[in-house]
Parts: structure tokens; C-alpha cells; sequence
């Protein structure tokens, strides 16, 4: 990290779309994290074994970890940082997971 860049605490709350009562939880995760991190941060926080194909769409871009017979995407998501996004309050973004 640059001596320019802060680091900042995002506070996430994600939740899962269409399901009532609401299932969500509420994350903090550091600036400098990748969409990598972020993945593996919802995997656990779910309560999901990381067995299923997914995606993030922010800023209308796809992100994701390509596996075998899986999307593929431009971005290695190893090295994209949160930061990178300059975030707004309250932005949203989707989580797609168990894609076909």
C-alpha cells in the first residue's frame, strides 16, 4: 500500500435475495482486500463449502475465481483490490453463487 492510499474498514451487509424471513449477515472487511478475499469471507460467514460456481457483478463488470467448466474472467481476482471499486455509501453489488 502506497503511502497515498488509506486504509479503510468497509462495513458489508449481505443477504440472500428472494428467501423470507431476510437470511443476512453483517461483515467488515479491509480496503486492501481482494475480490479473492471477499469470496472466501462470504463462504464462511454463509455457511458454504465453496462447492458451487460463482460471480460478482460490480459496476455492471463479472469478477470471480474461474474453475473448471466455469466462467471465465478477465481479471485475476487475486489481485483486485476492494479499493480499486471507490465506493460510494450504501452501493450495492451482486453475489451470484451456485451458478450454473
Amino acid at each position: 500500500m502506497s503511502d497515498s492510499e488509506q486504509l479503510v474498514i468497509y462495513q458489508l451487509q449481505i443477504f440472500i435475495l428472494g428467501i423470507s424471513p431476510m437470511i443476512w449477515r453483517r461483515v467488515k472487511i479491509k480496503s486492501d482486500s481482494t475480490i479473492a478475499d471477499l469470496h472466501y469471507i462470504i463462504q464462511i460467514v454463509m455457511g458454504w463449502t465453496d462447492s458451487h460456481l460463482h460471480r460478482f457483478v460490480i459496476h455492471g463488470k463479472h469478477y470471480g475465481i474461474a474453475k473448471i467448466g466455469g466462467m471465465e474472467f478477465s481479471d485475476t481476482p487475486k489481485e483486485v483490490k476492494l479499493s480499486d471499486f471507490g465506493w460510494r455509501m450504501r452501493e450495492r453489488f451482486l453475489y451470484e453463487y451456485d451458478q450454473a
